[in-house]
């Protein structure tokens, strides 16, 4: 075997591996030996197919699937021995040798085009990156405050029932004289007196201590057959039973009341914050905010600034090679048309932002993604609300069985290995460049943002 590398430009080269029949036959023959033990063919006895009738058989499969194998891996290893940094995957040249009348030959060639990456400076520092800090507007802490008094109200239980209480009760369904009905329908629920829309059963429960039992009627009470069927939850064939009376039972009564700014609330919502007063307590939750939106911020940041890096490259690329190359590894879903019509706004762009990646890759090994990251991320995603420090053994190995599953998926796989290496890449970025930063309000980032992709597709469409 032999492999010889010529220039064909400052950044093409074509490698081309000679095979010879010593480096392929014995594995053809032990492969052809093997079929003709198993070959089953009418007029012989099963592993008695004459060999030179398997070989006719299966000789010209055999002979291709071995030296593609060769020429395969030992094209593989050449680069890899001299260190090529190349661009996507070498292309076989047309015109390359095909298996016919393969016993008169004693050697086969393979010739192969490929690419070479481009030298190229990437000085970080030197790139000047716009970086949005989001700050939460007053209105956007208010809010939020009026959201947690909303989630967070003192409860209590009093003994009567009041105009804007929750109300928990049994009941047990009632004939015309206010009897409970054998094996009649019964049930447990809650409902808020808001729900009651009829003064007169409103009159009738305010008031009304717990452990009360009286007759009620939720037909009447909620002025709707079916808004009775409805908080009574009835089947389709118990709808009749929604204009019944019942023996209702007062069980509970629980009362809510807004929440006030005071340090039991601030404790209850940042555990171990020691905020005292209502300030700090508008001051963190500002913080908090602005935590949320620092993720946008990066994602905008991280947009930028991969479109300034293409924007400056400034290598030369072996764009007639590169041409063909989309075109042969597209599987016939581009010609050489599209791809003439498109190479400069779309398919160099994303060339570009390959050799990018490879060179910060080299310059930086921390950027890789590890398996265990990505399955970390899977575990994230997953098992998000649990204690993972408190989980026994045996909890920890369904965890990894489950992982294991759903990290089966390729694109699954594929798509938190991007995510996380996208993350890697903003955070690094962020600390190299300079950036030159601008603060504004949610709103007003929302409205930028917008803006700038409708002028890119404006742009685009030109």
């Amino acid at each position: 075997m032999n492999i010889a590398q010529e220039a064909l430009t400052d950044l093409t080269a074509k490698i081309q591996i000679s095979i010879d029949k010593n480096d392929y036959e014995k594995e053809v023959n032990d492969s052809l030996k093997s079929y003709q033990r198993k070959a089953s063919m009418p007029g012989f006895r099963p592993g008695k197919v004459p060999f030179g009738l398997v070989k006719k058989m299966y000789g010209k499969a055999i002979l291709a699937d071995k030296v593609n194998q060769l020429v395969s891996e030992n094209l593989n290893n050449y680069i890899v021995e001299q260190k090529l940094a190349i661009l996507g995957y070498p292309m076989p040249l047309t015109g390359t040798e095909a298996f016919d009348e393969a016993d008169q030959r004693e050697q086969f060639n393979f010739d192969f085009e490929l690419a070479l990456m481009p030298a190229f400076e990437l000085n970080l520092q030197e790139k000047v990156v716009n970086y949005i800090r989001i700050e939460a507007a007053a209105e956007d802490v208010q809010k939020a405050i009026d959201n947690i008094l909303e989630g967070n109200p003192i409860i209590t239980q009093p003994d009567t029932i009041g105009a804007d209480d929750r109300v928990s009760v049994v009941l047990s369904e009632a004939d015309d004289k206010g009897e409970e009905i054998e094996d009649g329908f019964g049930k447990e629920l809650t409902f808020h007196m808001d729900q009651i829309k009829s003064a007169e059963a409103r009159e009738q429960l305010i008031g009304k201590e717990v452990g009360a039992e009286f007759i009620f009627n939720f037909a009447k009470a909620l002025e709707s057959d079916e808004a009775a069927a409805k908080i009574l939850e009835l089947k389709e064939d118990q709808q009749h039973i929604a204009t019944a009376d019942f023996n209702m039972i007062i069980d509970e009564v629980i009362h809510e009341e807004k929440a006030e700014l005071n340090e039991d609330l601030f404790e209850k919502i940042f555990p171990g914050a020691e905020i005292k007063d209502e300030q700090a307590f508008r001051e963190k939750i500002k913080q908090e905010i602005e935590k949320q939106y620092e993720s946008e911020s990066d994602r905008y940041f991280f947009t930028k600034a991969v479109d300034q890096l293409i924007e400056t490259f400034d290598a030369p690329l072996p764009d007639d090679f590169l041409k063909r190359w989309l075109v042969y590894n597209s599987e016939g879903k581009l010609n050489q048309e599209t791809v003439e019509a498109e190479y400069g706004t779309k398919y160099a762009n994303s060339i570009k932002w390959q050799i990018i990646e490879a060179e910060l890759l080299k310059k930086n090994e921390n950027l890789k993604v590890k398996e265990a990251e990505v399955r970390e991320r899977m575990k994230s995603y997953l098992f998000a609300n649990l204690g993972m420090s408190n989980l026994d053994e045996e909890m920890r190995k369904r965890m990894d069985s489950v992982v294991d599953s759903l990290l089966k998926n390729k694109e699954e796989h594929q798509r938190l290995h991007n995510e996380l290496f996208e993350q890697k890449l903003a955070a690094y970025l962020k600390e190299q460049m300079t950036l030159q930063e601008e603060t504004m309000t949610y709103t007003d980032f929302v409205t930028k943002v917008n803006e700038e992709n409708n002028n890119k597709k404006e742009t685009s469409d030109e």
